[in-house]
């Protein structure tokens, strides 16, 4: 992976320091996975991130997780999709951005590093 900028990486924090310290809980919506999606693939991955094929926001905890990249390959077409699972609540908007950014690591080892991403 190309190394970030040190540049980037700053704008990045100074945007997401106010987000960080707030410790109410948070609900999911789709608008705000799309936004900091966005601005940790810039910050983070130099861009280098596709969109996930489909984002669903549901109740994860029964599953003992609190999201997770569902991948989906058709094996005669050779097609993989991802799909990004977040659960609905999150005890901080902290929780919510430290979850989507690791599900993000987990893109980025299935789509450039051919890695399952265990």
């Amino acid at each position: 992976m190309k190394k970030v900028t040190k540049q980037k990486v700053l704008t990045v924090k100074r945007k997401l320091k106010p987000l960080l310290s707030l410790k109410s809980k948070y609900k999911t919506t789709y608008k705000d996975i799309k936004k900091f999606f966005k601005m940790l693939n810039v910050g983070i991955f130099d861009n280098k991130l596709s969109p996930f094929n489909d984002i669903e926001i549901k109740e994860l905890k029964y599953q003992k997780c609190i999201g997770q990249v569902v991948m989906f390959e058709y094996k005669g077409k050779g097609t993989k999709l991802y799909k990004l699972e977040m659960d609905k609540v999150y005890d901080s908007k902290r929780d919510f951005l430290d979850t989507l950014a690791h599900e993000m690591v987990h893109l980025y080892q299935f789509t450039h590093c051919n890695d399952t991403g265990n």
